[in-house]
């Protein structure tokens, strides 16, 4: 699932969606959600439903999967959402932490730009 403004509705859609089918089975939740919602919560990332992160992540992964760049992803979820730049990275750190380690090493930087660097004085 691709993140663009076309899309946003149906997202949404899916997203309530599978957050209706996650929270009717509970004890099928993978264990590293708890994790997951526990990390973006400690920098301030919160989401009325959980279960809406917790896709996003896996929608991460998927894109990953793909061959998607992690900082293009990160734009792509400040788009859909209303996290800031610094945030939607964390997220997409802590999705790739939690669910798709494998990527832990292939993410890149090419928005570092974006984040002020100290003052000069």
């Amino acid at each position: 699932m691709a993140f663009d403004g076309a899309t946003r509705t149906p997202v949404c859609a899916v997203l309530v969606s599978a957050a209706a089918l996650l929270s009717a089975a509970p004890a099928s939740a993978d264990p590293n959600d708890g994790a997951f919602v526990d990390a973006i919560a400690k920098d301030g990332i919160v989401f009325p439903d959980p279960n809406a992160a917790i896709s996003i992540a896996h929608t991460v992964c998927g894109e990953l999967d793909q061959s998607n760049k992690s900082t293009i992803l990160a734009m792509k979820v400040m788009k859909e959402t209303d996290l800031s730049m610094k945030q939607s990275g964390y997220l997409i750190g802590a999705a790739i932490s939690a669910y798709c380690p494998q990527y832990i090493r292939h993410t890149d930087n090419s928005t570092r730009w974006l984040n002020p660097g100290p003052p000069l004085m």
